[in-house]
């Protein structure tokens, strides 16, 4: 930072006091808001590819959400391979079927519910649904 040195009188015992005062503060300039903005829109895409690469790691935040609210229809493998399952003809979550929808489309059937699926957006918060959302994409992904 510059300084720049002023002489002030304090009293006739300190006269030629010297004091250092901080230079004018300097406003930002319109490049250095521009790099903040881009680095923050790159922080918030990084978690995004985290949330990802948490799912593909092991470390899956949905699958704990998944085995507590939807293994008991959905069977732990997405299959829909369980007494529910089979009898409300619930499709296999590793379909083409459901695979092909967007991830816009799979967290409004979570919220709001389908067919004889109930609403879960009273107990899950959204991000409790998007984890459940990356987690049925890595059904898609294993063939």
């Amino acid at each position: 930072m510059l300084k720049r040195e002023i002489t002030i009188r304090l009293s006739s015992s300190q006269s030629n006091a010297r004091r250092e005062l901080p230079a004018k503060k300097r406003q930002p300039s319109k490049g250095s808001v521009l790099t903040i903005a881009f680095l923050a829109i790159l922080g918030l895409l990084g978690s995004v590819r985290a949330g990802v690469a948490a799912a593909a790691s092991g470390n899956d935040p949905g699958q704990s959400t998944f085995e507590a609210h939807c293994a008991t229809c959905h069977a732990p493998d997405g299959s829909g391979n369980t007494a529910v399952g089979k009898s409300m003809k619930i499709p296999d979550l590793h379909s083409a079927e459901v695979q092909k929808l967007s991830d816009a489309q799979l967290a409004e059937v979570i919220s709001n519910g389908k067919n004889s699926m109930p609403p879960f957006k009273g107990s899950l918060n959204p991000d409790q649904i998007h984890d459940l959302v990356i987690h049925m994409r890595q059904w898609g992904q294993k063939k």
